[in-house]
């Protein structure tokens, strides 16, 4: 056997153990999530939502409502948005008088000098709820589940140093290939390697769709100021609570996404962009490569000349790799009628795998029609607005 067939089966043995420990943990994951939250103390804290908008499609109505019926007794809305003229400040209006005791506000304006838009948003958000004890933080794209807020506050308020907590997130296609395809690098490459990470060591980052954070954990890190120009502001806003001592949980609720893709080039343009990110947020993750199974069986198929052993261990992989996806599909997140897309995984891989590569040559992104490039420190410069 050659040095390349030796390499590619050891990464292909490597894939397989990562997905035997991905299979597990799913598993164990899963019995938690099934219970129901815990109780919240006799007096709930407050809690302030806080939803930075842009642009409206077809989803947003119903993600809103999502938020506006969950099942907790103190909370307040605060939905953001840059000027009146944007489509979601429409959308926001309509919904108060069907929810009329609801605290709902519409914060208009960003806080200026901020490259990161959300952030200029979330800095006046913020300052409104004077009340508020906990916030909860979620992307325009993001619902939930009615006993949402229930277990997410239980969750922060069981350790005094437990400051944040964040949750995995399930992405729901839209019925075309390229959302398909979407919605499986998060549901088949994010959630498993959220978990393994977090089952290695503590969390120390928090991550984006949704995040629920003590008042004094964000005043402890200086506010949303301090993410003003970071690209990667869900990370950072867990990764310096965590540099000040505050305990970041993995939430047992997961919300959900939609992946709404009609272009490959869509889905292309937005992995290069995660894995860029995360690249400079967190370099050891080039080592991911090894686990791409998929593209090392191939490899060694033809460093060993399709040898029975190259084989064996190409079907191995793949098969491996399948049932793991239908598992985390089906009983973590609970898309069982994604089940039949788990087949498409190892093509998904192959394609990860030239995103790896391409995330190499360059730390440039596109987001929306801005073009940015990521500094090591993180920040983002932007140099070009289609």
């Amino acid at each position: 056997m050659n040095l390349l067939a030796a390499f590619s089966a050891v990464c292909c043995a490597v894939s397989l153990l990562y997905y035997a420990a991905a299979s597990v943990i799913a598993l164990r994951f899963a019995r938690r999530a099934s219970s129901g939250p815990a109780p919240l103390p006799k007096v709930a804290p407050r809690v302030a939502v806080l939803k930075p908008l842009h642009g409206a499609d077809d989803n947003l109505p119903e993600n809103l409502i999502s938020y506006l019926e969950l099942d907790y007794p103190k909370v307040e809305y605060i939905f953001g948005v840059s000027d009146y003229d944007d489509e979601a400040a429409a959308v926001v209006v309509g919904l108060k008088p069907q929810y009329p005791f609801r605290q709902i506000t519409l914060a208009v304006g960003e806080e200026p000098g901020c490259a990161n838009r959300k952030i200029a948003k979330l800095i006046g958000m913020a300052e409104r709820p004077v009340h508020a004890e906990i916030f909860l933080l979620s992307d325009a794209d993001v619902s939930v589940e009615r006993d949402h807020l229930r277990r997410v506050v239980s969750e922060l308020g069981a350790d005094e140093q437990i400051g944040l907590v964040t949750c995995l997130y399930r992405a729901k296609a839209s019925g075309s290939l390229a959302s398909r395809l979407g919605a499986l690098f998060i549901n088949t490459d994010f959630v498993p390697l959220v978990m393994i990470s977090k089952t290695i060591e503590p969390l120390s980052y928090s991550l984006g769709a949704t995040v629920a954070i003590k008042r004094q954990a964000l005043e402890a890190i200086g506010g949303f100021q301090r993410l003003k120009d970071l690209l990667a502001d869900d990370y950072y806003l867990g990764k310096r609570a965590s540099d000040r001592g505050y305990k970041i949980r993995l939430s047992n609720s997961v919300v959900t996404v939609k992946s709404e893709e009609r272009r490959f080039a869509e889905v292309w343009n937005r992995q290069v962009r995660w894995v860029r990110t995360y690249r400079t947020t967190r370099p050891i993750s080039i080592a991911t490569i090894v686990l791409h199974g998929p593209f090392w069986a191939l490899v060694l198929l033809a460093a060993a000349r399709c040898s029975i052993f190259a084989l064996s261990l190409f079907a191995a992989v793949v098969v491996a790799r399948i049932v793991t996806s239908r598992l985390i599909i089906g009983k973590v997140l609970g898309l069982t009628n994604q089940l039949s897309d788990a087949w498409l995984v190892p093509l998904k891989d192959l394609v990860m795998t030239a995103v790896w590569a391409a995330s190499l040559f360059s730390n440039e992104v596109l987001w929306g029609t801005r073009r940015l490039r990521i500094q090591s420190d993180g920040t983002m410069r932007e140099f070009f607005t289609e």
